[in-house]
């Protein structure tokens, strides 16, 4: 997450800590009746163990919420992951926002990015989801990537405007 803030020149970076994630995704083995506020998507690069497996390297992908895809004792490390959460829409239903999709630069125009991005979108459409709706920053050069992936901007198209209110200007208007 620290690598993404980077690169989208965020210095402040998250603003979570450990447990903060823990407790959200749903990962607090003491309270496991919580439902998860997210959904977590990793990109996995298997290595093979031995020499004799040298040619057989695999990708694979996983979720907070499936079980683990490969069943060889490789040595893993992560090159990428998603972060996303179920939305509803009054005009089509259940829907699946992306909020965060990253895949380490030395690991980008190989093909990881969009088999992450097919993984979340067929997740959503397992899941009974309409839509999946996602928010990219202006200069970000991925655009193009999710062009190609068929993504329609709705700044563009519909003259949708994103909005926030932080913490501080959320207590505010509750002081009021």
């Amino acid at each position: 997450m620290y690598e993404l803030a980077d690169f989208e020149q965020m210095s402040d970076g998250p603003q979570l800590t450990v447990e903060d994630l823990v407790r959200d995704g749903g990962f607090h083995e003491e309270q496991p009746q919580k439902a998860p506020v997210f959904h977590s998507f990793v990109l996995e690069l298997m290595e093979p163990v031995n020499a004799a497996e040298a040619n057989n390297e695999e990708i694979r992908t996983s979720s907070s919420t499936s079980s683990n895809l490969s069943t060889r004792h490789n040595k893993s490390h992560l090159i990428g992951y998603a972060i996303c959460f179920y939305s509803y829409s009054t005009w089509q239903g259940k829907s699946f926002f992306l909020e965060d999709l990253y895949v380490k630069p030395a690991y980008r125009k190989y093909g990881y990015g969009k088999l992450l991005f097919r993984t979340l979108v067929k997740h959503a459409r397992e899941n009974d989801c309409a839509r999946f709706d996602f928010h990219v920053l202006a200069w970000n050069p991925a655009k193009e990537f999710y062009h190609a992936m068929g993504a329609q901007n709705l700044t563009e198209a519909e003259q949708w405007e994103f909005f926030r209110l932080t913490r501080e200007q959320m207590d505010k208007l509750c002081e009021n």
